[in-house]
């Protein structure tokens, strides 16, 4: 979507009209670079969300009702301080820029009318939302920045401009050299403040209007006739994107709606797209989080291997102590080292001797070497044991995740996330202390074929439940072959279960697993009497098994 400098200015353009004179009510913060301003004008009362969320900067007027927090950031406090009750007099964008300014007029402590502004820089990864005094001294941002290479974004500087160097709309002979080419990647990264969206049609208009007449119509859409906000969608209905009217280029992807206003548009865009980006957000947590751990846990598996490895020394201390032991009368404080015949191997020995302790202590001390490293290689074993059991652990984890769609499933798997993170010397009373909420619990995947209740989990919380609390001992469970995923129960009561059945719960099961997208998968099934538990939860061992093949499937396909 053309979330870029020529919409911007149409929205400005729009937002002015409607927002001018317009009383600020209410100030809150969803989120440290979401802001959500109540304004009341014209006798209707509007949202404007401002964000500074590098994924989706953006600005609109919005019909989503956004949680606020429980303690508002400093920034929301700062901003209900000198701009709440204030009147929005002016919305404009700054220096042919994806900049984005509110001019706002409100009273003082002393009742003094003050104007500040309010500037929304739409910059990708670099968005920031920026209060200003009248003249430009920042008083602060969403996002400070102290970096002697870059502008300086910080309470009690000069606010400066983002720096660019490309051609503007209005210099038509820069344009006409970008557009030589009929490529879109050139007349974006050559012309200020075009998406790739809008340089394709600019291409387009330049061959049907002329290049001047484009280039009008572009830098100018709020006054243009042909002024229509509107919103895309494909075949199957998605929202695809919002434009000022409908683009030519882009008319074979889909049909368009029309909106009131350019913000409905947008609006409608990103309210479809709101869950996918959220998400995206709650996955790349988890996943970074889990990244974290599978790192850790792969160190400490090398850590304990190569333990494994120089613990095969031990026997020969334990040797070199007894031929010491046998040679003691022949031992001097202060010998560096002695020649002794090997009775474990044929030949001579030389045993190294530390000379400022006595010759029994020298013997001790080969003895100590020998048991430190039969208690290492002890512990290696049983903690290399606990690891690699671990690493399945993450591992059918990190399938959870991606099976995950709920925010309560998410807030599942960080709880077990976290439990992998705290300390081994930590009592569970101890952890329990520190997280008291737990969250709700999200009952597995259910549904009913040919008179049959499935159940099939989507992460280990729901795997347990699925295999040991909802299935029965003679219930059909199943499990992809040697991959991680999910645990299906057919609930039988007894009855012999029809193949199609079976074969259809198996395509589920291989869906919601690692294999997901592979051509074919196996899956094995056994009566539920034969799954054993394993040390950690969702983690089983079964037997008496049967195998199937399939292909991975969704239950609602």
């Amino acid at each position: 979507m053309p979330n870029d400098l020529i919409t911007l200015k149409a929205l400005a353009s729009e937002m002015h009209e409607l927002l001018t004179q317009g009383k600020i009510d209410k100030i809150g913060m969803p989120s440290p670079d979401e802001v959500l301003l109540v304004v009341r004008a014209r006798g209707v009362n509007r949202a404007l969300y401002l964000s500074a969320r590098s994924d989706a900067p953006r600005v609109h007027f919005t019909s989503v009702r956004f949680p606020s927090t429980p303690t508002p950031p400093n920034f929301c406090m700062l901003l209900r301080k000198h701009i709440l009750g204030g009147t929005i007099e002016r919305v404009t964008t700054l220096n042919e820029d994806r900049l984005f300014e509110f001019t706002i007029v409100a009273r003082n402590e002393l009742n003094d009318a003050t104007t500040f502004r309010l500037i929304i820089e739409i910059m990708g990864g670099a968005s920031n939302i920026i209060l200003l005094k009248e003249d430009y001294t920042i008083i602060d941002a969403v996002k400070r920045v102290m970096n002697l290479e870059s502008r300086v974004v910080f309470p009690g500087a000069e606010y400066t401009y983002p720096k660019k160097s490309k051609a503007l709309l209005s210099e038509t002979d820069k344009v006409e050299e970008a557009l030589c080419n009929d490529d879109a990647k050139e007349v974006y990264s050559k012309v200020n403040g075009l998406s790739k969206e809008s340089a394709l049609e600019l291409i387009e208009l330049s061959k049907l209007e002329g290049i001047s007449s484009a280039c009008t119509r572009l830098d100018n859409l709020y006054s243009h006739p042909e002024f229509r906000p509107v919103a895309q969608y494909d075949e199957r209905g998605k929202c695809i994107g919002f434009f000022a009217y409908p683009y030519y280029s882009r008319k074979a992807l889909g049909s368009y709606e029309e909106k009131d206003t350019l913000s409905s548009a947008i609006d409608a865009f990103y309210l479809e797209t709101g869950e996918q980006t959220k998400k995206t957000r709650d996955t790349l947590k988890l996943n970074q989080k889990l990244k974290a751990l599978i790192a850790k846990t792969e160190r400490r598996i090398k850590d304990n291997e190569r333990t494994l490895e120089s613990s095969g020394d031990k026997e020969r201390y334990l040797q070199l102590g007894e031929i010491l032991k046998c040679n003691l009368y022949r031992v001097e404080r202060g010998m560096s080292i002695i020649k002794c015949d090997d009775f474990y191997n044929t030949g001579v020995v030389e045993i190294a001797l530390e000379p400022t302790i006595s010759p029994q202590k020298n013997v001790e001390k080969y003895f100590k070497k020998y048991n430190k490293a039969k208690g290492a290689e002890a512990y290696a074993k049983e903690e290399l044991k606990r690891l690699l059991e671990q690493r399945e652990y993450l591992k059918s984890i990190k399938v959870a995740v991606q099976n995950s769609s709920s925010p309560a499933e998410y807030a599942e798997i960080n709880l077990e996330l976290d439990s992998l993170k705290k300390s081994p010397s930590q009592s569970p009373n101890e952890h329990h202390k520190k997280n008291p909420k737990k969250p709700k619990k999200t009952p597995p995947l259910s549904f009913e074929l040919q008179g049959f209740r499935v159940y099939v989990g989507k992460n280990n919380i729901q795997n347990d439940e699925v295999t040991f609390s909802l299935g029965e001992s003679s219930d059909i469970w199943l499990h992809v072959k040697t991959y991680h995923g999910a645990h299906g129960i057919i609930k039988c009561k007894g009855k012999p279960v029809p193949e199609k059945v079976l074969e259809r719960v198996a395509e589920v099961v291989a869906y919601y697993s690692e294999a997901r997208e592979n051509s074919k998968v196996e899956v094995d099934f056994t009566e539920r009497k034969h799954v054993k538990k394993l040390g950690k939860i969702g983690l089983v061992n079964y037997v008496n098994y049967k195998t199937i093949v399939v292909k991975p499937t969704d239950w609602r396909d």
